[in-house]
This record gives structure tokens, sequence and C-alpha cells, in this order.
């Protein structure tokens, strides 16, 4: 039993050390310390003493000095954030600051104190953009020429005009010689000319990007090489800003006649349409013909002919259906009913769609209310892949419903029975797939107003985000609004449904139906039950099926309309 003592007084004398290595280590890690080593030398720059075997008392006031470290690190870290918002760097900058406008320069200040030194700063940042912005508004052919040698910065310019001149040399990147043109340009129509405003310079463009006139000339500034006549010899004959930027592009690009409904070319942005179409506008301009250039539709000399003398409010896609659909010998009215769908807008599968055309031209006693609908119901059956719902509520895709579709032979009659079944079918499916999609960005509209004497109605325009909406709208409205899905996935296009609570009904009643071109910023279709008109007139001679109080409200409709169009900046096709 004598030999075993010794062990158990090491064991004992174990046990303690290994207690007080943890009772310092834990210490350490107090202080926000690691190792033994980094603790000696924090003792020693806050003048303490470095031993390890320390009483209570004296770790308690180490302890002490690490929270006063921590608060003052705390307040160091207010103190450069503070500093930082006052738009400086360093302390010392921030001193010179407070006393060059009159305040103390201790570092040490309340939030009272702080709160003031911040509104100061607002106060002298909002005066020095005041002051900038009228040197820029009294000195505008300076800042233009600042702005192309690249000494004013985007941020530094708050008129809209001079964002977008900004924008325009910025699009044009390193061309010099581009860029000086835009100067010229610039300059001069400054002097001479309205052609600054933001304003969308073609209405039925919308506010897409490139349609106002700054940009328009920033694009002409790109074809500099085929300038003609020099900038300066230019005066416009116009106080209308339209005719005046018309007039200079042909000052500068033309020794021909160009229709005026060229001049879309130039607001399309920059992408490779509008660099196709801006070709065009200069293959017309030096004289050729534009069944020589590289469109994407084939014209005869009179649809040639007739193409040049298109309405100035068509697109130069329209103007080119315009030609086509006249030189076959199809009326005014049809032009404008195929240019109201979506070969109006595009020219792909042209080859199919020209046998389409041929077949509405030569059948000039169909309603033109019934083009768009017989032009969506082609598409679908020859191009719409099948959604086919297996068992499980699995989806696959199969072909087009009609991928031989041909109109040669068919009867005009039978293919407008086919479409009026294919919609009614559309309208009430309800083996559909459930989709949902993004939503597109413009805003809702809710808008009351008063009715009759003591009576308000309330209007709401919402968006449809699934095919279960879609499908409920065309159930309602008895139309084939189930057939945009598709579009509505690739964010294409947008439908919304306008509705009407009056003060005797809980529940909404549908009125129209909306269609908006996202891209375009326009709206494509604007339909009611059986696909009427605000007027009334329905394609399909369903008005018996309109009830009196109804029409009231699709009469109405066109008004409520205009104010959610007015609201979002949209504009209204022509054809619509």
């Amino acid at each position: 039993m004598a030999q075993q003592h010794p062990r158990r007084r090491k064991a004992r004398r174990r046990g303690a050390a290994a207690k007080a290595n943890a009772d310092l280590m834990t210490h350490i890690a107090s202080l926000g310390l690691k190792t033994v080593t980094t603790y000696r030398s924090w003792c020693h720059e806050h003048g303490l003493n470095g031993a390890l075997n320390k009483t209570w008392q004296e770790r308690r006031q180490e302890r002490t000095v690490a929270r006063q470290d921590e608060a003052e690190a705390e307040d160091h870290k207010a103190l450069m954030a503070h500093i930082a918002e006052l738009g400086l760097n360093t302390e010392t900058a921030y001193r010179a600051w407070c006393g060059k406008h009159g305040l103390s320069d201790a570092l040490n200040k309340s939030a009272q104190q702080r709160r003031k030194e911040l509104d100061l700063a607002v106060r002298l940042q909002s005066d020095a953009v005041l002051a900038g912005m009228k040197a820029h508004k009294r000195r505008p052919r300076e800042t233009i020429q600042r702005i192309y040698r690249g000494e004013i910065d985007a941020g530094e310019l708050r008129g809209d005009s001079l964002q977008k001149i900004h924008e325009a040399f910025a699009t044009l990147g390193k061309d010099r010689r581009a860029r000086k043109a835009l100067l010229e340009l610039l300059l001069h129509a400054q002097q001479h000319a309205d052609l600054f405003g933001v304003k969308p310079a073609i209405s039925r463009l919308g506010p897409q990007d490139g349609n106002t006139f700054i940009q328009g000339i920033g694009a002409m500034a790109a074809h500099h090489r085929d300038w003609m006549r020099p900038v300066d010899a230019w005066r416009p004959d116009s106080h209308n800003s339209r005719r005046q930027f018309g007039a200079l592009a042909r000052h500068i690009l033309a020794r021909y006649h160009v229709p005026a409904f060229m001049d879309a070319a130039w607001f399309l942005g920059c992408n490779d349409v509008a660099r196709q179409q801006q070709a065009w506008f200069k293959h017309i301009a030096a004289g050729q013909n534009i069944r020589k250039a590289d469109i994407p539709v084939q014209l005869t000399k009179k649809m040639a002919h007739l193409f040049l003398q298109a309405p100035d409010d068509c697109t130069v896609e329209e103007a080119l259906r315009w030609g086509q659909i006249l030189g076959l010998g199809g009326e005014e009215r049809l032009v404008r009913a195929v240019n109201g769908t979506r070969l109006g807008a595009s020219f792909e599968r042209e080859d199919f769609w020209r046998t389409v055309i041929h077949f509405l031209v030569n059948h000039p006693m169909l309603d033109m209310d019934q083009v768009g609908p017989i032009v969506d119901y082609i598409y679908n059956q020859k191009y719409v892949p099948q959604e086919i719902v297996g068992p499980g509520g699995n989806v696959t895709q199969g072909p087009p419903a009609q991928p031989n579709f041909a109109v040669k032979g068919r009867s005009m009659d039978k293919l407008v029975r086919q479409m009026e079944a294919w919609h009614r079918q559309l309208a009430r499916d309800t083996r559909l797939p459930h989709r949902q999609w993004a939503p597109s960005g413009y805003d809702p509209f809710d808008h009351t107003e008063k009715s009759g004497s003591d009576g308000t109605v309330r209007w709401r325009i919402q968006e449809l985000l699934s095919t279960k909406e879609l499908a409920a709208e065309g159930r309602a409205m008895h139309h084939c609004v189930g057939s945009y899905s598709s579009n509505c996935q690739r964010g294409n296009t947008s439908i919304w449904s306008m509705q009407v609570t009056d003060a005797e009904s809980e529940r909404p009643y549908r009125v129209m139906t909306i269609a908006v071109n996202n891209r375009g910023r326009s709206i494509s279709q604007a339909r009611g039950k059986y696909n009427a008109l605000p007027s009334g007139k329905t394609p399909n001679g369903k008005q018996r099926a309109l009830e009196r109080s109804y029409r009231g409200y699709l009469k109405d409709s066109k008004r409520i309309l205009r104010l959610w169009r007015e609201q979002e900046g949209l504009t209204m096709s022509s054809y619509t």
C-alpha cells in the first residue's frame, strides 16, 4: 500500500495542472485570443503582467480592459461608417471637412451631431447637383462636347436628354469617326432643330429602347461613311420634330425619295433587324428598287410600287404586306386585318404564309374580323406541338395536329367552321396541362367611379398567369385565348382580363380580354365575349347573345382601356 501513495499524489498533481491550464485557456478565449503567445503579447501591449498564473482579481481586470477595447473598436467602426456616408475616406479628411463647414473636428460625437452632419452633406450634394444641372442647361453645347471627350460620367447627368446623349456615344464604342459624326449631328441639331426630346419618336413602337430622336441620330452617325451632304448645310423647314428628323435623314443619306414610314428603321435599337431595315432605307435612298434588296418577301414590280405608297404610320414590315396584298388584288381592309395578326410583324415560314394570303385575297366576301382567328387556327394546327396528358398527369410533346396543313383546294366556309369548332373546344378544354409563368412587369389597374345617382362600379384589369386562368377566361368569354399559353410562357405576350363589379353584385363580371405585345409595349388584341369589339360587333353573328347590361359595360371598356394604357405607357395597334 505504501507504494501506491506516490502514484495517487502524482495523479492529483496532474489533475490540478490540467484544470489550471483549462482555466487559463478559457480566460484567454474570453479575451478574444487563441494562444498563450498572443495572450502574453496582448498583456504587454496593455501594460499588464505577462505571467500565466494570476489571481481572479487580475483576470477580471483583464476582461474589463478587453471589453473596453471591444467598445472602442465598435466606436471606431461606427465613426468610419459615418465618414463613409459623408463621402470621405479618412479621419484626417473628416476633420478637415468639419473645420471647413464650421463644425467641431472631434471624433467622439453624439448621434444627434452626426445626424446633423449627414443632413448637411445631403444639402451640399443636392446644391452641387443642382448647380451642375443648371450649368449643363446653360451651356448645352459645352456639355455635349465634354460627354464626347469622356469628361463627364453618366452619374453626373440628371437630365433625361443628356443621359440619352451619353448612351448614344457609349453605343458607338471606340469608333472615333462615328463618335465625331454624332457630335457634329448633335451640335447642329441643338442649334437648329428640336430633336432632344425623350418621348417615343414613333408612337406605334412605344417606349422601347432606341425609340427617341437622340438614339435615331446615333443610329445615323453609325452610317457616316454613306453621308452624301455636309450636316451644316441642312436647315429644317418644319416645327414638327418627326418631320425635322426625316428631313435630316434624307439630307445626309438620300438622293431619291424615301417614304416616311421608312423612318421607323432608325428607332429600332441596336440589333440585326434595325441594321437590315436601315440598309433598306439607304438602298431606296440611292434610287435602287426594293425588289433587289435583301427583303424577306417576294415582290412583283407592281407590289414594289405599292410598297412605296404605304401609309406613313406603317412599320416597314406592315408596308411590305401592304404592297404584297394590294399587288395581289386584295383590298386595304384585308391589309389592315392581316397586319393585325402575327403576319404583320413576322415573315417566318413566308413560303407557306404567302399561300394563305393568296387564299384570303381570293375570298373578298370574308368578314375581316375572321382573319385573325383564321390565322391563329392555321398556325396552331400546322406549327404548335400538341401537349398530350398521359396517365398520372405526365405531359409529353406530340407533333402539331396538322403538320401538312395547306389551304389549296379548301373551302372557305368549311375552314371557318373548323376554326370556330377549334375555338369552342379550346374555350372549354379542361385537359390542358397546368402551366404558370412570370408576370410581365406591367401593373394591374384598379379604378372606382360613380354610376348613376348613388351607385359606384369598380373596374379592374388583372394579368392571367396560368393555363387554368386562360381556360377559365376562354370559357367565360367564348373565345380562344387559351391559344396564347405558349407565347405567355415565352414572355412574348401577356393576357389581361378586364372585369367590373357594380354596387349590386359582389362577384366581378368579365368584360374584355386584352393581349399585350410585351416587346413592342402595344395592345395587339382587345375583345369581349364571342370576340366582340367595344361596338358590340362580333365576327360570328352573336350579337343576340350579349345581354343589354353587358353591351353597356362593353361600350365603357374602351374608355377604361385608354386609362390603363396611359398608366402603363402602352400603345394601341392601329389594326386592333
